[in-house]
């Protein structure tokens, strides 16, 4: 089973493989100084062409070797950062929405999922795995030369101090920037995707006012981080160039007083360039090489994959208990518990309507019912497991679950009815006509193959609902929790929904339908009523609806053919 520990494992192996190509790399870097020194002291004094033509073909199959390497390591970084991106993003996703992780922790999970990416597809992570190597050239360059070595090592510790300066001028201006175009990004994206609803509401002017609000924070922070990003790239140049001229007069004073050759001096250029080549480069990639190294280390601290209940469908199908013990739920954005110390046991194959005023929870009653949301106290198992972890089984979840807004996704009316799964066609028009959608579906202008939009912002909202209930029976479910499906039907549509709640009866699936409608609650075989976030009352139908004053006969009404 693949696991994200296991997925980065084997990014580091690729990794330590082209860590292991740059020393092949890096050695074969030394040819060429050598291939200088060699001109100067054996192939000028003695004048041997056969030498000179023996050196040439030397270097030069050392630099095809080094050329081919470094393609090999460059590749394996690139396919890397790919293949990680592409198995583990997919990974992350499944796995965080197994595990109810909320919409912060999935978005900042794909940003430290791109950082970490970027970085192995950038030149920056060349650049750092070179840059171990530079000692061993400052050490050729002492070898040559004492002085050679004071500069090269002077120029290095220059170059290390400009990179940490890099760092700690740009960390702020960097999450500000990082911060501010994710809020303008998002509201973009909000906006755009209910943009004929925003410009029927007059928000044209004020929500473009605040986009570019967000924006102008971006760009604020962005022009600051380029303008310091600038500078010390701008100085780490100067000290590069300076470098290399103080290495010049260096050297050319040594000549001078006869203490190296003139080819030292220039194989002492080639080293100093490649041994300081990739602290410069480091100066300016210091930031990405920080973010990459949080974002691994995010991912590497990614909660331990979720385990789904390993029960087959089989022995599945004769269970079905709903338990409810102290299930307390709390909205981050509201002072009071929407619903709180709720207990209730639902048998399977049993129907249980939930009633009360706008507010009271039932929403939310349905939606912990159907383990879209946990409770942060108390429990809310099926079957003695909790029921936000059976929903996210591999394969249709024992629970369909219809909310008062649909959530569709970007794709075909078959695709979020089969909820993106493998599925034929027949299966899911049988769905359909289970639910009494099929005659809906079939109209659209390309059946089940019509695209739904962003948020199913193609569809009606007749028609999205259609489809959220088509979804909700699809497969094998032994509970159907409704929220309000009664919303927009007239009285034809309602008849198919009292039918289709009748034949889930006599199948033995259980039913909950939150709803203020008598004509579902007659089918109902126990009614909960709540009010604030507590249970008011729950018992027999029959028993509630007496006490609270509700009309069971009404649903001979949504009979009546």
């Amino acid at each position: 089973m693949r696991t994200s520990r296991k997925l980065l494992k084997q990014v580091r192996r690729a990794t330590l493989v082209a860590l292991l190509f740059s020393a092949c790399i890096n050695i074969l870097m030394l040819a060429t100084p050598i291939y200088t020194l060699q001109l100067f002291d054996t192939v000028v004094p003695s004048g041997s062409v056969e030498t000179l033509i023996v050196l040439t073909i030397m270097v030069g199959t050392a630099i095809l070797a080094l050329s081919l390497i470094e393609l090999c390591r460059d590749r394996i970084l690139m396919r890397a950062g790919l293949w990680l991106d592409h198995v583990l993003g997919q990974h992350m996703l499944e796995n965080g929405l197994k595990g109810n992780a909320s919409a912060s922790d999935l978005r900042a999970d794909a940003a430290a999922l791109r950082h970490v990416k970027s970085f192995l597809t950038s030149p920056a992570a060349t650049s750092l795995l070179d840059v171990p190597w530079t000692p061993a050239f400052l050490l050729v360059l002492a070898l040559l030369h004492p002085w050679f070595g004071v500069v090269g090592a002077c120029s290095a510790l220059l170059l290390l101090a400009l990179a940490w300066l890099h760092g700690a001028v740009t960390a702020r201006v960097q999450a500000e920037c990082t911060r501010a175009g994710e809020s303008a990004d998002q509201w973009w994206s909000t906006v755009s995707g209910h943009s004929g609803v925003a410009g029927a509401l007059g928000l044209s002017p004020g929500a473009a006012g605040q986009w570019e609000r967000f924006n102008r924070a971006n760009v604020t922070a962005g022009y600051a981080l380029a303008k310091r990003t600038s500078f010390v790239r701008a100085v780490a140049r100067a000290v590069r160039i300076s470098v290399q001229i103080i290495l010049y007069a260096v050297g050319a004073l040594l000549i001078i007083r006869g203490e190296i050759a003139p080819g030292a001096l220039v194989a002492s250029a080639i080293l100093l360039a490649r041994g300081i080549g990739p602290l410069e480069s480091l100066v300016t990639s210091l930031r990405s090489v920080s973010m990459a190294r949080q974002g691994y280390s995010r991912l590497k601290a990614l909660a331990p994959d979720v385990l789904a209940p390993q029960v087959g469908r089989a022995d599945f199908a004769a269970l079905g208990r709903i338990t409810l013990h102290e299930a307390t739920v709390c909205y981050p954005s509201r002072k009071v518990a929407s619903l709180r110390a709720v207990s209730l046991t639902l048998e399977p194959g049993e129907c249980l309507g939930i009633v009360g005023s706008n507010g009271s929870g039932k929403s939310t009653l349905a939606a912990l019912l159907a383990g879209a949301i946990a409770p942060v106290s108390g429990a809310a198992d099926l079957d003695g497991v909790p029921i936000s972890r059976w929903q996210r089984t591999a394969g249709d979840p024992p629970i369909g679950y219809m909310p008062d807004e649909p959530a569709l996704l970007d794709g075909t009316v078959h695709q979020n009815i089969a909820r993106f799964c493998e599925t034929s066609l027949m299966s899911v028009a049988k769905s359909a006509m289970r639910a009494g959608v099929h005659e809906t579906l079939a109209t659209l202008q390309s059946g089940y193959d019509t695209h739904v939009g962003n948020a199913g912002s193609a569809l009606a909202l007749r028609e999205r609902r259609a489809v959220a209930l088509a979804r909700a029976v699809h497969g094998a479910p032994r509970l159907v929790v409704l929220d309000e499906p009664e919303i927009g039907l007239d009285g034809s549509s309602l008849r198919k929904l009292v039918r289709m709640l009748e034949a889930l009866k006599a199948d033995g699936v259980g039913v909950v339908v939150a709803t203020q409608d008598p004509r579902l609650l007659g089918l109902m075989d126990q009614i909960v009523v709540l009010a604030s976030g507590t249970i008011q009352a729950v018992g027999p139908a029959r028993d509630v609806s007496a006490r609270f004053g509700m009309n069971r006969a009404a649903v001979q009404e949504a009979r009546v053919h």
